[in-house]
C-alpha cells in the first residue's frame, strides 16, 4: 500500500485501530446521559415521545434477539434459539405493537421502511415473520413501496422455497451475515457457512425479486490481507446489490478469551489500516455505497433515511427508538420485557433527552455519513447557528486531517474521510463528550481499551 501524506496523517492522528475503536455507527450515543423510566411513568413518557415526533414519515425496527450460537465477533449477545421462548417473545412483540399504537404513536404517521434485525430474525419461521408484518400493516399506515429488510444467517436460507416465501410475505431485501469467506477465520468465529452457500442464496434471492446485502468485516481473528483480497474477488464475482464493510470490535468475552490464549491472532493496527483502506477503496470503485458515501436510497433505503434524521420506532427487547430530540431503550432482560407487556405497560426502561448542542452534534454526525454531507442552510434554519462556527475546532481538526471539505453550502467528508468514516464518527463522539460531559472519555463498547480487556494492564500492547 502506498501511503500519501493525507493517509499518513489519518493513520497517525485519527485511526483508532482495534484498541480504542467503538462501533458507534450510525448514531450518536452518549450513554452516561440515560435516565431511568419507572413503570408508572412509561405511558406518560410514551406520550412525551409522541409529541416529539413532528415528522409524517417514520422508520420501523423490529428486534428478534435469538440465534443458534454466539459468534465471536457478535456484540448483540443474542439468546440461544428456543422454540417455546421464541413463541412467547413473538406474542409479547405483537402485543407491544398494539401498546404503541394504542398510545397514538402512529397517528398521522406513515412507515417508510421496516427493518428486522437481531440476533437472527430468520431463526423465526416464515409464519412468525409474516405475523409480525401483518400486525404492523394492520395497525400502522405503511408506505405502498415500503422497503422491508430482514437480516439472515446463511444456514437459514439453504432452502430456496424459504426465500420465495419470504418474498411472498413482503420481504424485499435480505442482509446476509457473511463477514468473510475465509473458512479458517469463520471457524475461529464459530461460523461455518461456505462461499457456495452465499452464491446460492444471492442467486435464489434475485430469482425471487429480493435485493441482497452482504455484511463483511475487517480485523477478524487471524484475518490476513491476502484473505481480504480474496474476499473482494469473491464479492466481485457474486455481485450482490449492496455490501456493508465494518470493523471488528473486540467486545465479546469469547473473542477476548481467544486472544488471551492466542495473541498472534490479533490483527495489528498497521495491517488493519490497510484492510480498511483496501475494502473501502474497492467499494468506492465498484459502485457500493455505505456509511460515509450514501448518495441516495437505492442500496439501503432504511439506513439512508436514518442518516437523514428520519425518526425510528423500534419494537422488541433491547431495541432503541430515536426522534430528533430524544431516544429511549426497552428492557434488555427478556423476563422484564415480557412481564411489562403482560401488565399492559410499554417496556421503555431508560431515555436520553438531547440538549440543543447534542442535537446539533447528532445532526452533524448523521449527515456527514452521506455523500452530500451536512446542508449548512438547513442547519442554520433549524438551529439559528452556522455549523462552521459552532464546530470550528472540530472542522479545523478534521480539515487538517484531510477528512472534511467545507464550502458555502455544505460540510462533507472527503474521499479518504469516507473511507475512515468509523474513525471520524468516534472522533466526533469524543468531541461531544469532551464538550458536553466535563471531559468524559469514551470507552469501547465493553470496558476500556482492548489491552485492558485482554491483559488487565493499560500499558500492555495488543
Amino acid at each position: 500500500m502506498r501511503m500519501n501524506k493525507t493517509l499518513q496523517i489519518i493513520k497517525d492522528k485519527l485511526f483508532y485501530g482495534l484498541a480504542d475503536y467503538t462501533k458507534n455507527q450510525p448514531d450518536l450515543f452518549i450513554p452516561h446521559r440515560f435516565r431511568l423510566i419507572a413503570p408508572s411513568q412509561a405511558r406518560r413518557f410514551l406520550d412525551d415521545f409522541r409529541q416529539s415526533l413532528v415528522e409524517e414519515e417514520v422508520l420501523l425496527y423490529v428486534h428478534l434477539p435469538f440465534c443458534f450460537s454466539e459468534c465471536l465477533f457478535c456484540n448483540s449477545f443474542p439468546h440461544t434459539t428456543n422454540k417455546e421462548l421464541q413463541q412467547e417473545y413473538l406474542r409479547g412483540l405483537l402485543r407491544e405493537i398494539d401498546l404503541f399504537c394504542d398510545a397514538g404513536l402512529f397517528v398521522g404517521k406513515t412507515a417508510k421502511c421496516i427493518y428486522l434485525g437481531g440476533g437472527t430474525p430468520t431463526s423465526f419461521s416464515n409464519e412468525s415473520i409474516s405475523l409480525i408484518l401483518k400486525k404492523i400493516k394492520a395497525r400502522i399506515d405503511v408506505s405502498g413501496n415500503c422497503n422491508t429488510t430482514c437480516e439472515a444467517h446463511p444456514a437459514t436460507l439453504s432452502d430456496e422455497s424459504r426465500i420465495e416465501e419470504l418474498a411472498d410475505i413482503g420481504i424485499n431485501r435480505i442482509s446476509i451475515g457473511c463477514q468473510t469467506f475465509d473458512s479458517a477465520v469463520l471457524k475461529r468465529c464459530n461460523r461455518s457457512h461456505t462461499e457456495a452457500q452465499i452464491r446460492t442464496i444471492v442467486a435464489a434471492a434475485k430469482n425471487a425479486g429480493i435485493a441482497t446485502n452482504i455484511d463483511m468485516m475487517t480485523g477478524l481473528p487471524g484475518q490476513t490481507l491476502e484473505g481480504v483480497r480474496r474476499d473482494l474477488d469473491v464479492l466481485a464475482d457474486i455481485g450482490p446489490d449492496a455490501i456493508e464493510y465494518i470493523r471488528h470490535e473486540v467486545v465479546n468475552p469469547l473473542v477476548i478469551s481467544l486472544y488471551r490464549e492466542n495473541p498472534d491472532l490479533v490483527v495489528d493496527d498497521e495491517t488493519l489500516f490497510e484492510m480498511v483502506y483496501l475494502t473501502q477503496d474497492w467499494m468506492e470503485h465498484h459502485g457500493y455505497e455505505q456509511n460515509g458515501r450514501f448518495s441516495n436510497k437505492d442500496q439501503w433505503e432504511y439506513r439512508y433515511h436514518w442518516l437523514k434524521e428520519m425518526p425510528i420506532i423500534a419494537f422488541g427487547s433491547r431495541a432503541r427508538s430515536y426522534a430528533k430530540t430524544m431516544c429511549f431503550d426497552k428492557h434488555e432482560d427478556l423476563s422484564m420485557y415480557l412481564l411489562s407487556i403482560r401488565k399492559g405497560i410499554p417496556p421503555a426502561v431508560r431515555y436520553i433527552a438531547l440538549t440543543r448542542k447534542e442535537q446539533m452534534y447528532r445532526s452533524l454526525f448523521l449527515n456527514l455519513q452521506t455523500r452530500m454531507g451536512l446542508d449548512i442552510e438547513q442547519f442554520q434554519h433549524r438551529f439559528n447557528e452556522d455549523p462552521r462556527k459552532t464546530f470550528a475546532h472540530l472542522v479545523a481538526t478534521l480539515g487538517q486531517y484531510g477528512c472534511l471539505t467545507v464550502d458555502e453550502s455544505s460540510m462533507r467528508l472527503s474521499c479518504y474521510g469516507s473511507y475512515f468514516v468509523e474513525d471520524v464518527c468516534d472522533h466526533i463522539i469524543d468531541a461531544a463528550l469532551k464538550e458536553e460531559s466535563d471531559d468524559l472519555v469514551r470507552a469501547p463498547h465493553s470496558t476500556g481499551r482492548t489491552s485492558d480487556r485482554l491483559y488487565g494492564n493499560a500499558g500492555s500492547e495488543v
